[in-house]
């Protein structure tokens, strides 16, 4: 218990009713979370009923107000099937904002008190089928699955025509029949998933505390206790493919001192575990209000500022001048490029190409698929047949980097690491850090062991610093794939397991386009060539085709996309594709 409540003495880490909130942050919502704002703001609390006319939904008042869809619920009819018991049940499963009271009433009493509905979601397609189990009054029950959704939000999605089976018993209680045994969770078509949950996305940091590093989490967003669900989330810590690589600000253990996190007039009072919060310092406090802040504001539009509270008083959050520096949201990079003509080195600002000052000529070391660091002064490019990367500052000699088989194009980090991994299905991902003066630092081998045997063609760092975009082929299937980086201070130790995005062809060249996306394509000479970018919170998107593309790469803002075909240096501008160069090779922004 706190000192306050043993004495009456007030805990200096505790504030006064009369505490005024911190400085405020706006922050622009990225475009799939301005779709569900738009929807959240123009939806009232309706009824969306399975049988019957569609009815029309109530107008929105102010900005706090709780907003939720429901779903029309019927109970079980008198002396029903034991199949209607069965199917009647799953079909229970959008029952979310009374919590499942109608689904609970075809289950057995003793089943009925200890489901537990919120443990996991399975996606299926339009029907499933039911048939009789092994022992009498038992019934399996097998679903077309697109995705499972854990307890936290984290999506996995299915693989291509996967199926999952699920086995429930029936006994008669009173005479009607109820459902004694079924697995804890529920079961939604794809549209009425799709109706019912959203993604969004969880912030957590880079281990500097300077990055906001994307989690996206598929939830009930149109609920009254969708506040209350982001912060159980994040309380949770990370998807498991970025444990290790991001830190969140809350300590391990911390959770809410209630069930609920009430907002009113744009204020989320969040009540924490009082021990566990006043532990903290007043710097960390600050980060957790960050972190929670720019999630609640990216994801809602009913939260304007967060007040933590222990022991329903406020605690010390420091003065304006302890304020925080603003975590940084989708990290831009700089409209200056790199690229090769006449087999040298040269700048590009998307209209004019021009020599680097101090450069020497690296045309005789053949060089391909350059790079550029962020902060424009560390230069990299693969050499010859690809087993080789070299470095070069301007006015310095290049100096091998990195050596290897097969060796994916060069990607800087943000905090100047150089990336790259073997094609050669060894595993071996290899980086190194260039230092100003143009020494190299030692290499760092990392062996991974989800690459091993497979045929790795790109590996691109996020523009966090702790993600990686890994596309590997083996026996003619790509994989997309994206890995957490794990690391000791600034140097790298392991990629974590990964989370493989969904996709379609045989991809083998990528770049990131943004915090939670990617562009992927197969690359041709020839043949046409379609761009695909893939979302973690959305389905995979397609570019206008162009023949012959072979390169590309991405810069800030939404589909700013460029790409290389024997015919010009092109840009996607609007959706469709503008010759902006003819006599540059592999233009690349930084990364």
């Amino acid at each position: 218990m706190t000192r306050f409540l043993n004495s009456f003495q007030p805990d200096p880490r505790l504030k006064s009713r009369r505490y005024g909130a911190v400085p405020r942050r706006h922050w622009l919502a990225a475009g799939w979370v301005m779709a569900v704002v738009v929807l959240l703001a123009m939806a009232g609390c309706a009824t969306i009923p399975t049988h019957g006319p569609v009815g029309k939904s109530d107008p929105l008042t102010p900005r706090n107000n709780s907003v939720y869809i429901d779903f029309e619920q019927f109970a079980p009819g008198d002396g029903a099937s034991q199949e209607s018991i069965v199917r009647g049940f799953i079909e229970s499963g959008t029952g979310i904002t009374d919590d499942f009271q109608v689904a609970r009433q075809y289950l057995a009493p003793k089943l009925a008190q200890s489901w537990a509905p919120d443990k996991s979601t399975l996606v299926y397609k339009d029907t499933f089928s039911v048939s009789p189990g092994a022992e009498k009054d038992t019934f399996v029950l097998t679903f077309d699955v697109v995705s499972t959704v854990d307890a936290t939000g984290v999506l996995t999605p299915a693989k291509e025509g996967a199926t999952e089976s699920l086995n429930m018993k029936l006994v008669q209680v009173d005479g009607q029949w109820r459902i004694s045994e079924a697995p804890d969770g529920v079961g939604l078509t794809q549209a009425n998933f799709e109706t019912l949950f959203s993604p969004l996305a969880l912030y957590f940091y880079d281990p500097t505390f300077t990055y906001g590093v994307p989690d996206i989490r598929w939830l009930v967003s149109r609920s009254s206790r969708t506040t209350t669900t982001i912060v159980k989330a994040m309380l949770s810590g990370p998807a498991p493919y970025l444990r290790g690589a991001v830190v969140s600000a809350f300590p391990n253990g911390i959770s809410l001192e209630r069930d609920s996190v009430p907002v009113n007039n744009g204020l989320a009072k969040v009540g924490l575990s009082a021990k566990a919060l006043l532990d903290t310092s007043v710097k960390q406090r600050q980060q957790m209000h960050e972190q929670l802040l720019v999630t609640l504001q990216k994801s809602l539009n009913t939260v304007t500022e967060v007040q933590f509270l222990a022991d329903d008083r406020q605690v010390d959050m420091g003065g304006a001048t302890d304020d925080l520096s603003a975590m940084v949201i989708d990290s831009s990079v700089s409209t200056a490029q790199v690229a090769l003509a006449k087999n040298e080195l040269v700048t590009f600002n998307g209209t004019k190409a021009a020599p680097i000052p101090g450069m020497v000529s690296v045309a005789a070391l053949a060089p391909a698929t350059p790079a550029i660091s962020y902060s424009g002064k560390e230069f990299a490019f693969k050499s010859g047949a690809g087993n080789q990367i070299y470095s070069v500052v301007p006015g310095q000699q290049p100096v091998v980097a990195v050596a290897g088989v097969a060796l994916t194009p060069p990607s800087f980090a943000p905090n100047g690491w150089l990336w790259s991994a073997a094609g050669d299905g060894s595993g071996d991902v290899i980086a190194i850090n260039p230092n100003d003066d143009g020494k190299m630092g030692p290499p760092v081998l990392l062996r991974v062991p989800w690459l091993v045997g497979q045929e790795v063609s790109t590996l691109r760092i996020s523009r966090d610093g702790t993600r990686a975009l890994v596309i590997s082929q083996s026996n003619g299937v790509s994989r997309v794939s994206i890995t957490g980086i794990f690391k000791s201070g600034d140097v790298p130790k392991e990629l974590t397991p990964p989370l493989n995005l969904p996709h379609t062809g045989t991809p083998s060249l990528g770049v990131w386009t943004g915090e939670s996306s990617v562009a992927v394509m197969a690359p041709s000479a020839a043949d046409p060539v379609t761009i695909e970018i893939l979302d973690l919170a959305r389905g995979p998107q397609k570019l206008d085709e162009l023949v012959g593309l072979e390169w590309l790469t991405a810069g800030s803002g939404l589909r700013n996309i460029h790409a290389q075909s024997a015919a010009g240096y092109f840009a996607n501008v609007s959706s469709s594709w503008d010759l902006i160069a003819k006599d540059l090779r592999q233009a690349s922004f930084a990364g």
